[in-house]
C-alpha cells in the first residue's frame, strides 16, 4: 500500500525565517521610526547650537563688562580716521570686536594688530584673516565666504553687532539723544548714559551673514556699517526681527543671492538690522548681561525702545 502525502502550501519565507510580507512591514516601521526621529534630532541639534550662540553672547558681554570697568566707558562701535589725516579718505581703524579681543581670550591676535593703519593694510593681514570662534554663530554657516571689499583683500566674518541704534550711519544722528544707542562710529556711551534702564537696552545683537565677497555683514575686523554694528533705520525697522530673507533689503545696494541685498555702502541708510538663522527671531545681549531671544512679531515701537538708550521709552513685555 503507497501512502501519498500532500504537503500543505507554505509561504515563501527569507532565509532569516520570515515572509516577505513581514519583511516588508517590517522595512515600512523602520522607515516610518527614522522619518520620526530625524527632526526630532535635527531640533535637537539646533536646540544645543542655539544654546551656544546664547553662550557666546554671555561672553561677549562679560568682556564688554570688564571693558567698561576697565576705561569708564564702552568702545565705540568702530573707529575710522578722518578723512583728512588719509588723502581725503576716512580709513578703517578699528572696532568693539577687536577691543575686547584680550578679554576673550585672544589676546595673540590682538598683539598681531597695528592700530596705527588702516585694516586694510598688509600689516593687519593676521588680523583680518582670523576667524574667532566666540564672534560665530553655529547655526549660520555664511562665514565660509569671506568679504572682499578690494581686490586681495579679504576679512573674516562674524555673527554680533553692535547697537548703533536708530541713527543713520554717516550722520550726526547720534547728537540727538532720541537716536542713540550704546556704541557708534567713533563714539560710545558709558552705564549711567542709558537711562533708558540696562535690562531694557540692547548692547549686542546677532546679525545673518549675507554669503558673498560683495556684503560685509558680520564683518568684525571691517569698522562699517552693518559689519560691526547693527541699527534700525527706517527700512530694518519696518521688517522687524525674522529669518526672512527679503528682509535684510538696503536701499540704493545691488541685490545678492537669496533676496538679500548688500549692505557695503557708505550712505545713510546701510545699517543692517537684527537677524539669525536660527528662525521666528534673533538672540539679543542687553546692557545688563542677560540675553534674550526677540521673537518675529516684536512690535516696532518695542524694537525701537530697545535699540535706543536715552530717549526715555518703555518697552513694555517682549
Amino acid at each position: 500500500m503507497i501512502l501519498i502525502v500532500r504537503r500543505k502550501p507554505t509561504a515563501l519565507r527569507s532565509p532569516a525565517g520570515m515572509t516577505l510580507i513581514e519583511l516588508l512591514v517590517v522595512i515600512a516601521i523602520i522607515a516610518i521610526l527614522i522619518a520620526l526621529l530625524i527632526p526630532a534630532v535635527q531640533m535637537a541639534r539646533e536646540s544645543a547650537r542655539r544654546t551656544q550662540c546664547r553662550n557666546h553672547l554671555k561672553q561677549i558681554g562679560l568682556a564688554l563688562e570688564n571693558y567698561h570697568a576697565t576705561n569708564g566707558i564702552y568702545p565705540p562701535a568702530s573707529i575710522r580716521a578722518p578723512a583728512f589725516l588719509n588723502n581725503g579718505r576716512d580709513e578703517p581703524r578699528s572696532t568693539w570686536t577687536i577691543s575686547i579681543l584680550p578679554l576673550l581670550d585672544a589676546a595673540p591676535l590682538y598683539k598681531s594688530y597695528l592700530p596705527t593703519v588702516s585694516t586694510e593694510d598688509s600689516a593687519n593681514n593676521k588680523l583680518r584673516d582670523a576667524s574667532v570662534p566666540g564672534y560665530l554663530c553655529p547655526t549660520d554657516t555664511g562665514a565660509e565666504i569671506p568679504f572682499e571689499p578690494r581686490l586681495g583683500i579679504t576679512y573674516r566674518r562674524g555673527n554680533y553687532g553692535a547697537n548703533f541704534g536708530a541713527a543713520s550711519w554717516g550722520t550726526d544722528d547720534w547728537q540727538q539723544i532720541k537716536y542713540r544707542g550704546v556704541m557708534g562710529q567713533n563714539v560710545a556711551v558709558r552705564h549711567a548714559d542709558i537711562t533708558d534702564g540696562s535690562s531694557q537696552t540692547v548692547l549686542v545683537a546677532e546679525l545673518r551673514i549675507q554669503p558673498s565677497p560683495r556684503d560685509n555683514r558680520g564683518v568684525w575686523a571691517f569698522p562699517g556699517a552693518g559689519s560691526a554694528s547693527v541699527g534700525l533705520d527706517c527700512d530694518s525697522l519696518c521688517r522687524g526681527i525674522n529669518s526672512d530673507p527679503t528682509s535684510d533689503w538696503i536701499p540704493f545696494c545691488d541685490p545678492l543671492p537669496n533676496g538679500m541685498n548688500c549692505s557695503f555702502q557708505n550712505n545713510v541708510d546701510s545699517n543692517a538690522g537684527p537677524r539669525s538663522q536660527h528662525g521666528h527671531g534673533a538672540h539679543l545681549l542687553l546692557c545688563d548681561g542677560s540675553v534674550r531671544f526677540a521673537n518675529a512679531s516684536v512690535s516696532q515701537t518695542t524694537l525701537n525702545a530697545i535699540f535706543t538708550s536715552q530717549n526715555r521709552e518703555v518697552a513694555g513685555e517682549w
